[in-house]
C-alpha cells in the first residue's frame, strides 16, 4: 500500500503544475453509485497518506479529508479547462449528506441539518455543484449571486412537507442532466409549498439525463423567470386539481429534449406560461384527463418552429357561471390567449369521446400555419346548453380554431371530427388558405366530418321541415372573408347538416385544387361566391352543391376558374343555388358546370326557366330538360356531333344525377353556336388536368351523344 501511495504522491505532484488552459483535480469515486465523493485543483493538495485508523488521508492547504478504503471505488485525474471552476459535491445518503466544498467556508456556506442543505454563495465564480444520492426526507436549496450550475448526478430527492429544490440566483441558473443518470424530484403530501422544484429566477437545463418530477399538492416544477430548455429526457406527473406539470411565470422556450407529462387533475395544465411559449423541437407526449384541463396553456403567443407534439386530451367540458349565465370551459390540447404561430414540427392530438366540445388547436387572437404535420381527431359529442333565461347556446368541438383571423399558408393536414357538431377548422374572423405565389403541394389539407347536426332550438315549419336554431358539422367554417389561394384540399362530411365550406360573409376561390363531398352544401355563404382561379369540384347528396344566400348579382361568379358542382338529392337541391339564376355572372374564361334539381316556379328565375345572365364574357347554356347523367360514363363537350372536334371539358359523376337544371359554360363557347354533350365508358388520354371526375385537355373518345344546345 505504501508503493501504491508513494506512486500516487508522484502522480498528482507532477499533476500539480498549472498549465494557462487548465489544471489537473484529484477525484475520488464513491462505492454503491455514490458517485464522486471528493473533488480538488492536484496544485491545492499537500499530500496523500494512511492515518493510524487505516484510512486514506487526503491533506490540502487549507483542510484535509479521511475516507476509509471500504467507501472508496477508484481514484482519476480528470483535466479540468481554465474557468471551469471547482466542483462542490453533495451527496444524500438516507437521512445524512456529505459534502465535499473546495471553497472557503467564507465564500461558499453550506449549512446541512439531517439531509436538508442550504448553500449560500458570496463567491464571484460561476461554481457547479454536483448532486447525488437519496434522501426522504431530503432539500437542496441555494441562493447565489452569480451563475450556478446545478449538476444532477443520480439525484433523488423527496421532502413531504415542502420543496424537494429550491433556487433563487439573480443571475440565473444552469441545471444539468448528467448523461445516462436518472433524477427524481417530489412533495408529499404535508407539502405548504407551491412545487417539487422551484426555481425563482431564469432557467437554463442542459444535459442528456432524465428528471422525474411528481408532485401532490402542487407543481412539479415552476419557474418564475424565463425557463430555456435545451435538451433532457422529463418524466412529470400529478393527479391533484388546478396544478400545472410545467410551469413558467415568464417566457418558456423549449429547443430538444422529451417529455412525457401526465396530469389528471381538474383545470390541470401539463404545460402553462404566463408570456410567451415557444418550442424548436423536442419530444412533447402530454396527456391531460382532467375536466377543462389543458395540454399547453399560454396567457400570451405560441410559436412552434419544430418538434414531435403528441397530445391526448381525455377531459370534458364544464358550465361555469359568470355574471349570472353559463359559460362552457373546455378541455383543450393547446390554448393561447393571445395568437398561435406555427412554422414547422409535427403535431398530433386526439380528443376523445369522453372530451365533449373540447378544442384541439385554439387561440384567442389569430392564427398562422405555414408549415408542419398535422394529425388531429375529436371525437367528443358537442351539446346545447342554457345560457340563461331561455337564451340557448351551443358548444361543439374543433380541430383548429381562433376567435382573430387564421392564416393556413402551408402545412399537411389530417383532420377528422366525429362528434355531434364537430368542426375542423373555425375561425370567428377571416380565413385565408395557400398563397398568392404557393404550389398546390405547399398545402394539403383533409378534413372530414361525420357527426351529426345539435338542435339548439325546434323550428316551426317552413319547407325544409322548420327554421330550428342548429349547430352543424362544417368541415371549414370563417365567419368572415374566406379566400383560397392555393393547395389542395379534400373536405368529407357525412351527417346530418355536414357543410364543406362556409363563410358568412364572402368566399373567393383564387387557385388551388379543391373536392368537397357532402351531406350538406359544399360550399355555402351569406354573401357571394367567386370562381376566379383553381379547379373546384363539389358533390352534395343531401343538399345544394353551392349555396350563396347573397341576393344579389353576383351572388355565384365564375372567372377564370374551373368548377364542376352537382348534387343528388334532387329538387328543390341544384348545384348552382343563388335564389334567383338571374344573378349568375360569367366574367372570365373559366368552366362552370352544374347540375341538379330545381328550385321550381316558387322562386324567381328557378326551374325550367333557367334565366338569364347580364353581359356574359362568354357563351353558357341552362339545360332545364330532365337527363339523367350515369355514375362511372364519361361526359364531353364539344363543338362537334361526331369523335372529332374540341374537347372543351370532360366530367364524370360519382352517382347518378337526374337534373332537371344545368348550367354549362366553358372556354372558348360562343353565342349562339351549337355544342354537344357526348359520353363513353372511357376517360381522356393525355388529360392536363384529372381531378375527381373533372378532366381538362387530352383526347376524348366518347361518341355517343347525350344532348346538344345553342349558347346563350
Amino acid at each position: 500500500m505504501k508503493r501504491v501511495l508513494f506512486i500516487i504522491s508522484l502522480i498528482f505532484i507532477g499533476l500539480s503544475v498549472k498549465a494557462q488552459n487548465g489544471e489537473y483535480h484529484v477525484r475520488i469515486h464513491g462505492n454503491q453509485g455514490k458517485g464522486i465523493i471528493f473533488d480538488s485543483p492536484a496544485a491545492a493538495i499537500d499530500s496523500m497518506y494512511i492515518n493510524e485508523n487505516g484510512e486514506l488521508r487526503v491533506r490540502k492547504i487549507n483542510d484535509s479529508h479521511s475516507f476509509s478504503f471500504a467507501e472508496i471505488d477508484s481514484l482519476t485525474f480528470p483535466w479540468i479547462p481554465t474557468g471551469t471552476g471547482d466542483i462542490v459535491y453533495i451527496t444524500y445518503n438516507g437521512t445524512s449528506v456529505d459534502i465535499v466544498n473546495p471553497y472557503p467556508a467564507t465564500q461558499v456556506i453550506i449549512s446541512a441539518t439531517d439531509a436538508k442543505v442550504s448553500v449560500t454563495s458570496l463567491s464571484s465564480a460561476n461554481i457547479t455543484y454536483c448532486l447525488s444520492g437519496t434522501a426522504n426526507p431530503g432539500r437542496f436549496e441555494i441562493a447565489s449571486n452569480t451563475t450556478p450550475t446545478i449538476l444532477l448526478n443520480g439525484l433523488n430527492l423527496t421532502n413531504p412537507t415542502g420543496k424537494a429544490m429550491d433556487l433563487t440566483c439573480e443571475a440565473g441558473i444552469i441545471m444539468q442532466l448528467a448523461d445516462g443518470t436518472t433524477n427524481s424530484l417530489s412533495d408529499g403530501a404535508e407539502s405548504d409549498k407551491k412545487a417539487a422544484l422551484m426555481c425563482n429566477s431564469d432557467l437554463v437545463v442542459q444535459g442528456n439525463g432524465t428528471l422525474n418530477a411528481t408532485s401532490y399538492v402542487k407543481h412539479p416544477i415552476k419557474v418564475k423567470g424565463i425557463c430555456t430548455i435545451n435538451s433532457g429526457n422529463f418524466v412529470i406527473t400529478s393527479d391533484v386539481e388546478d396544478v400545472n406539470g410545467l410551469s413558467a411565470d415568464s417566457t418558456l422556450v423549449i429547443n430538444g429534449g422529451s417529455f412525457d407529462i401526465t396530469m389528471t387533475g381538474v383545470s390541470a395544465n401539463c404545460i402553462k406560461t404566463d408570456k410567451e411559449l415557444t418550442i424548436n423541437g423536442g419530444t412533447l407526449v402530454l396527456n391531460n384527463s382532467g375536466n377543462t384541463s389543458k395540454g399547453i396553456n399560454c396567457n400570451s403567443d405560441i410559436i412552434i418552429t419544430d418538434g414531435d407534439i403528441t397530445i391526448t386530451a381525455s377531459g370534458s367540458t364544464v358550465l361555469e357561471t359568470v355574471n349570472n349565465q353559463n359559460v362552457p370551459s373546455y378541455c383543450t390540447a393547446i390554448k393561447a390567449d393571445a395568437d398561435i404561430n406555427i412554422s414547422g414540427g409535427s403535431i398530433n392530438i386526439t380528443l376523445p369521446t369522453t372530451n365533449h366540445g373540447g378544442k384541439s388547436i385554439s387561440a384567442d387572437g389569430d392564427i398562422t400555419i405555414s408549415g408542419g404535420t398535422f394529425d388531429i381527431l375529436t371525437q367528443g359529442d358537442g351539446a346545447a346548453y342554457t345560457v340563461s333565461g331561455s337564451t340557448k347556446d351551443s358548444y361543439t368541438s374543433s380541430c383548429i380554431k381562433s376567435d382573430g383571423n387564421m392564416v393556413i399558408s402551408a402545412g399537411n393536414f389530417t383532420l377528422r371530427s366525429t362528434g355531434a357538431g364537430g368542426k375542423g377548422i373555425s375561425t370567428e374572423g377571416t380565413l385565408v388558405l395557400g398563397s398568392p405565389n404557393g404550389n398546390n403541394s405547399d398545402l394539403i389539407l383533409n378534413v372530414t366530418t361525420t357527426g351529426n347536426r345539435i338542435t339548439v332550438s325546434a323550428g316551426g315549419g317552413g319547407p325544409w321541415g322548420g327554421e330550428g336554431e342548429y349547430a352543424n358539422p362544417k368541415a371549414i367554417k370563417a365567419q368572415g372573408l374566406i379566400t383560397v389561394y392555393s393547395g389542395t384540399t379534400t373536405a368529407l362530411t357525412t351527417g346530418t347538416g355536414g357543410e364543406g365550406l362556409e363563410s358568412k360573409t364572402q368566399i373567393s376561390i383564387e387557385g388551388g385544387q379543391h373536392y368537397f363531398k357532402c351531406k350538406d352544401d359544399c360550399i355555402n355563404s351569406s354573401g357571394k361566391i367567386f370562381f376566379n382561379g383553381g379547379v373546384t369540384v363539389c358533390f352534395s347528396n343531401g343538399n345544394d352543391a353551392v349555396d350563396s344566400n347573397a341576393g344579389q348579382a353576383g351572388a355565384i361568379t365564375i372567372g377564370n376558374g374551373v368548377v364542376f358542382a352537382y348534387t343528388t338529392k334532387g329538387s328543390p337541391e341544384e348545384g348552382f343555388d343563388c335564389d334567383n339564376n338571374n344573378y349568375i355572372r360569367i366574367t372570365g374564361t373559366g368552366i362552370g358546370l352544374s347540375a341538379g334539381g330545381s328550385q321550381g316556379g316558387g322562386w324567381p328565375g328557378g326551374g325550367g326557366s333557367g334565366g338569364t345572365i347580364t353581359n356574359p364574357a362568354q357563351g353558357y347554356k341552362f339545360y332545364t330538360n330532365s337527363y339523367t347523367f350515369q355514375a362511372g360514363k364519361y361526359y364531353t363537350l364539344s363543338d362537334n356531333s361526331g369523335a372529332s372536334g374540341t374537347n372543351m371539358v370532360t366530367f364524370s359523376f360519382e352517382a347518378n344525377c337526374n337534373s332537371s337544371l344545368a348550367l354549362i359554360t366553358a372556354t372558348g363557347m360562343v353565342s349562339g353556336q351549337t355544342y354537344y354533350v357526348k359520353y363513353g365508358d372511357q376517360a381522356p388520354t393525355g388529360a392536363t388536368t384529372e381531378f375527381h371526375g373533372l378532366y381538362l385537355g387530352g383526347t376524348s373518345s366518347s361518341s355517343n351523344q347525350a344532348f346538344n344546345f345553342q349558347a346563350q
